[in-house]
């Protein structure tokens, strides 16, 4: 009998968790630099680490896909990349989550894992206030701009990721397990934006190599702001939400 409860309990948790996403990918907020900044990704991330990384993946799949369908039929490339990325970003979170978990590895290395993850995007930030300052770099004869928004955005990831890893240190295990799962299944995420739709673009849209890049670099704040809002989300969100849920770390 509590068995039967249980699967009737994860169908529907499922069910709403889906129709949130999709719902939440409405939220957005659209930037000039085109893309725009929604709370999609963050339904993603949480369901992954509430139900496990297939049914998160599956989630995130399903629910921002249902919602490219209403916008981007002109654009096939834009629906395949939605269905395909959203489902890795949420497999990776939870598997990462559940592993770390069972591993259990200590606080300070989860923390000098992040600041180092903080620098890095320190570094490329203040490559792309450079690139911004002498007006683009060049890539096959084309050239390449950058809004100030990328730099900023850059900023931003840096400081959180800094402060995060210093604060994880006052934090316990199940913490820092849950910020390096969130911040790698990001990051995926933010990197894979742009791979893919450089990739699909050019041979599915048949944009040209050139104006794919250059539209992907246009779209990196949005994905980044995305991404700031989706680590920082989940770690406000998921703990009390999973006590609430009485939801234990069993990726049923």
């Amino acid at each position: 009998m509590l068995e039967n409860k249980n699967k009737i309990f994860n169908i529907v948790l499922f069910a709403a968790l889906t129709a949130l996403c999709y719902i939440g990918t409405f939220i957005m907020i659209p930037l000039p630099t085109g893309g725009k900044v929604h709370l999609g990704n963050l339904i993603c991330i949480l369901s992954a680490l509430l139900l496990g990384g297939i049914k998160g993946g599956l989630i995130g799949s399903l629910g921002m896909g249902l919602n490219d369908l209403h916008f981007y039929l002109d654009t096939p490339s834009t629906i395949i990349r939605t269905l395909v990325l959203k489902f890795l970003m949420g497999l990776i979170c939870g598997v990462l989550f559940k592993q770390l978990n069972n591993k259990k590895p200590n606080n300070k290395k989860c923390s000098t894992f992040l600041i180092v993850i903080g620098v890095i995007f320190l570094i490329l930030a203040i490559y792309s206030l450079y690139i911004y300052l002498i007006d683009g770099m060049k890539i096959n004869n084309t050239l390449i701009t950058f809004n100030l928004l990328v730099p900023i955005c850059l900023f931003i990831f840096t400081i959180i990721f800094i402060l995060v890893g210093i604060i994880l240190l006052t934090k316990n295990s199940n913490f820092s397990y849950l910020l390096i799962a969130v911040s790698l299944a990001t990051i995926f995420n933010i990197c894979g934006e742009f791979i893919f739709r450089v990739v699909l673009s050019t041979f599915i849209d048949r944009m040209g190599f050139e104006a794919s890049l250059t539209l992907s670099f246009s779209k990196i704040p949005a994905s980044i702001l995305t991404g700031s809002l989706t680590f920082l989300g989940s770690l406000i969100i998921y703990p009390p939400l999973s006590k609430a849920l009485d939801i234990e770390n069993n990726y049923i």
